[in-house]
């Protein structure tokens, strides 16, 4: 998220429209590594990470940011082990 610029409010807003069901707060404090949520939830999140991710790349931006990982990739793995915060860019 944060080598795309993207803000939590625009991430929250696109997990949401995405199937999502955790509100702003409670997505912040997993992404501070305070609360862990299902590899369901991860993906999701991955997910709309990666689609506003896109969209940024075809708006024209410059270089390429970083994508998420999604649970069933060995980064997740090893993101998760060490730091949930990385499942989310």
């Amino acid at each position: 998220m944060a080598a795309s610029c993207l803000t939590l409010a625009e991430v929250h807003l696109h997990y949401l429209n995405s199937g999502g069901f955790f509100d702003e707060l409670e997505l912040d404090a997993y992404l501070h590594g305070l609360v862990p949520l299902t590899g369901e939830e991860r993906d999701c999140i991955a997910g709309a990470v990666n689609e506003l991710v896109d969209d940024l790349l075809a708006g024209g931006t410059p270089g390429r940011p970083p994508r998420a990982t999604y649970g069933g990739t060995p980064a997740a793995h090893d993101a998760i082990r060490y730091d949930p915060r990385r499942l989310v860019g």
